[in-house]
């Protein structure tokens, strides 16, 4: 899980969200036992939202044609329904396990703005499993925020650590049989428009390549 720059809001969301937002507002907070609105407006910024993620799940960096995630959920936010800032691109799974769930303290938000808050200094890999882990030296509170994400996303699911494994050889068989491999190649690897880009990060650093923080 890597942070993403989502970018300024297209230009034709504001009309959209100063229309529809008052609706789902009104029925959360005062109409919640009828049927929500219908509109779901979101579907039609897809490509925008599908472009600054790079086609790339906001969770678990898989290449996906993706979901719009409402990050802090609509049942809870309402307010924030037609924000650009709360849509992130999700793969179906990752969507379906985060649901309307919102822990005490929220999760971490692959688009946050502070740096302390963006996922690199949440998360890291055990790149002998493929798990993604909490990254040690965190906080108690910071622990856990990373570790119920983990949980409630299934990110350390078998399909995921298979994925991730095969990454991983795939990257290792390429450093070995390149031994001159060029620094543009390396930059490829942990672009963040690259698939697991922050796995590779991760496994680059620990095998002495020079990995640029940002």
């Amino acid at each position: 899980m890597h942070w993403v720059d989502r970018g300024p809001e297209p230009p034709g969301l504001p009309p959209i969200r100063a229309r529809y937002t008052p609706g789902w507002v009104d029925h959360y907070r005062n109409n919640a036992e009828a049927k929500p609105p219908s509109d779901n407006h979101w579907q039609d910024f897809h490509n925008d939202l599908q472009a600054a993620f790079s086609g790339l799940c906001g969770y678990c960096e898989g290449g996906c044609n993706g979901e719009t995630d409402h990050f802090r959920p609509k049942s809870r936010f309402p307010q924030l329904v037609y924000a650009w800032s709360n849509w992130i691109l999700s793969c179906p799974r990752c969507n379906q396990l985060k649901g309307d769930k919102w822990p005490i303290g929220g999760y971490v938000n692959p688009c946050a703005k502070s740096k302390p808050a963006r996922p690199e200094n949440f998360f890291t890999f055990d790149t002998t499993t493929g798990e993604i882990i909490p990254k040690p030296g965190l906080t108690p509170t910071r622990y856990a925020k990373a570790q119920i994400m983990i949980e409630s996303l299934g990110l350390n699911e078998d399909f995921h650590l298979e994925r991730r494994l095969q990454w991983l050889w795939a990257i290792s068989e390429m450093l070995r049989t390149n031994l001159d491999i060029q620094d543009s190649t390396l930059s490829k690897l942990v672009a963040r428009n690259t698939e697991l880009s922050s796995l590779a990060r991760v496994w680059l650093a620990e095998h002495g390549y020079p990995v640029e923080s940002d």
